[in-house]
């Protein structure tokens, strides 16, 4: 199966962002016959959170890479091992042309850095000298606020280079060319239903970038010329507000464009013209927001947007798994929202509050990935209490690990999980930087205590994992060291592949035992 992923604005991003973690922690179903293409698209050529999500997707492409070399073209593939599923740049799907695209995660869709405002992508100066464009000039004069460009609700004279600043109306027509770029030509030669290909669409509903593609990108599709294109299953998770921006400093450049007072009723005009337009022609649709909504700083884009992950974003990721997972046809219309067992308003969200098949079909495998992350920083890597090199598992004669650590794919390893984090720094985007984000909100979604000076016995933030009177807690270093040292006995290889297999295993018998 193949999904192409399209991600509009900065909550696209952040999205991707929080699926390619749960990815890492290699979601059972979702194994190396299973690729994604994440295509990326913000009008906003330079917003961080867009960098710190392709950042996240470059690193992991690397790791499969290197730690499944023969699953792709050799019929080879692999199930239950860390981050298997497979992320392919829409430039390297398929097997034919577009191999100049610019980018390998990203829809360069945008002013490339140069400053440009809405009149000169309308062309309104070239009205102005012919005579029989008045009607049109006037037209747009009545649509659209003239004021200034530094003016707060300015829309001719808004500057584009760091998007459409929560103005849909702007956004709706320049993205009315989306499907003439070089990467939507790209997709609608490469989309492949005979070969169970899917599309699903990511995007915010209460700014400018998301709520205006998000429509452009499905009536793309859907009047495409070739029925193969046109009939695609698609799904789609629609993102409501769940945050609020504090006050704009206008010694930073902030004109206090982005109203975030508007955003509910955009919310409600985006909603109303999705019921009448667009909802019939999607297969699956989720929606996805908080009523508990947090505070970000302000910020118009650029490199300032850079946004911490919020349980939002993690649960509108969880909306891609639960669509590659789902037997949907091109004959269903659903609509689908999703809660958890309790609100949680002033306390933070743990484990045991979502439901089974919440846990059966993600939690589980995230909460392994996270206990053998620890236990790989912690003991193996020596953050917190380094393991012998005597250890079986560790030696020359199985895994020789002294002679691999921060080399190769262990290297690429630590720069995705990133346990040197600290937090509030700026520009992390790994494993521990996602899981502390989370926690630091109004909203926490708080799963597990990755702290380097706590004991893996502490690792779920729910409960303390204790052993009985006279024994350790499974979760003991100790015991998951005696585990590592009995699965990696009489391997008949001790390569990388191995190695990860193995931890990821021991790291699965412990958790069932103790969750």
């Amino acid at each position: 199966m193949r999904l192409f992923l399209f991600a509009i604005g900065g909550t696209g991003a952040r999205v991707v962002r929080s699926l390619t973690m749960m990815l890492a922690s290699g979601i059972e179903g979702l194994d190396s016959s299973t690729e994604i293409v994440p295509i990326i698209i913000d009008y906003d050529l330079s917003n961080a959170d867009k960098t710190r999500a392709v950042s996240a997707l470059e690193k992991y492409s690397q790791i499969h890479s290197l730690l499944y070399p023969d699953a792709a073209g050799q019929g080879v593939s692999y199930h239950d091992n860390f981050f298997m599923t497979k992320l392919t740049p829409l430039r390297n799907a398929g097997v034919a042309g577009c191999q100049n695209l610019e980018a390998e995660y990203e829809l360069f869709f945008g002013p490339a850095g140069t400053a440009i405002k809405f009149t000169d992508y309308l062309g309104l100066s070239s009205m102005q000298a012919k005579p029989n464009e008045k009607v049109t000039l006037d037209l747009l004069n009545a649509l659209y606020d003239d004021s200034e460009q530094n003016d707060r609700n300015a829309e001719l004279n808004l500057e584009l280079t760091l998007g459409f600043k929560g103005k849909p109306n702007i956004g709706s027509v320049v993205f009315h060319e989306l499907r003439s770029t070089p990467e939507l030509q790209k997709f609608f030669a490469t989309y492949n239903a005979a070969n169970g290909d899917r599309v699903f669409i990511v995007s915010s509903i209460f700014g400018g970038t998301g709520s205006s593609g998000f429509p452009e990108i499905v009536n793309a599709i859907r009047t495409h010329q070739n029925p193969n294109v046109r009939d695609a299953i698609i799904g789609a998770v629609v993102v409501l507000p769940y945050f609020k921006l504090g006050m704009p400093d206008p010694s930073m450049g902030d004109t206090g464009a982005v109203d975030a007072g508007s955003f509910a009723s955009k919310s409600v005009a985006a909603l109303t013209y999705y019921h009448n337009s667009l909802n019939n022609k999607i297969n699956s649709l989720y929606y996805v927001g908080d009523e508990n909504v947090d505070a970000y700083d302000y910020s118009e884009g650029s490199t300032r947007q850079e946004n911490r992950a919020h349980v939002v974003e993690f649960v509108a990721a969880t909306s891609i798994i639960d669509f590659m997972k789902k037997n949907v046809t091109s004959a269903d219309h659903h609509a689908l929202e999703y809660g958890i067992k309790e609100e949680r308003k002033d306390e933070a969200i743990k484990l045991d509050d979502f439901y089974n098949v919440s846990k059966n079909n993600y939690l589980d495998n995230l909460s392994e990935f996270t206990l053998a992350v620890k236990y790989y920083r912690d003991v193996i890597c020596g953050d917190r209490n380094k393991i012998k090199s005597s250890a079986a598992f560790y030696s020359q004669n199985a895994f020789a690990l002294s002679g691999k650590l921060g080399k190769g794919v262990f290297k690429f390893f630590d720069e995705f999980i990133d346990a040197d984090y600290r937090d509030g720094q700026k520009g992390h985007w790994g494993f521990y930087p996602w899981l502390d984000e989370m926690i630091n909100h109004d909203h926490k979604l708080h799963l597990y205590n990755v702290d380097k000076t706590l004991k893996v016995n502490d690792i779920l933030a729910h409960k303390i994992i204790k052993g009985g009177m006279f024994s350790s807690p499974l979760t003991s270093d100790d015991n998951i060291t005696s585990c590592m040292n009995k699965k990696s006995h009489q391997l008949p290889n001790y390569d990388d592949k191995a190695f990860f297999k193995t931890l990821r295993e021991v790291a699965r018998e412990i958790y069932n035992e103790v969750k």
